[in-house]
């Protein structure tokens, strides 16, 4: 998937990189051990539609770039968006659909499906 940012258009990624990058954003602390929840959690905020939730995802998903953009630069875009097109749906929906078709992401998503935490 692509994604135009600061007027350049990047390749989204959610391979190993992507995880790494989410998992810093989203971890759980119990009793003192903590937990990498990326992928797990930037799904459940996609699925609520959340717009900073969706910056975070896409940063990540460019963060395998050798110059990625700022964090600044990927809310300007998210904005942008959502003014060019009306609002943010389509981009949650299409970024939700690659996350599930990422080879490295899909099964956590299948999983999430089965277990009826989010919609199909």
């Amino acid at each position: 998937m692509k994604f135009t940012i600061a007027g350049k258009e990047y390749e989204l990624k959610f391979g190993l990189k992507f995880i790494r990058e989410l998992d810093k954003v989203y971890t759980v602390n119990y009793e003192g051990l903590e937990f990498g929840m990326g992928v797990n959690m930037a799904f459940m905020n996609l699925q609520q539609f959340n717009p900073t939730a969706l910056a975070e995802v896409i940063k990540a998903a460019v963060s395998h770039e050798s110059s990625p953009p700022k964090m600044k630069q990927v809310e300007e875009a998210v904005e942008e968006y959502a003014e060019e097109n009306d609002g943010l749906e389509q981009l949650f929906e299409d970024v939700l659909e690659e996350l599930g078709k990422s080879k490295v992401t899909k099964a956590t998503i299948e999983r999430f499906k089965k277990l009826g935490a989010v919609k199909a």
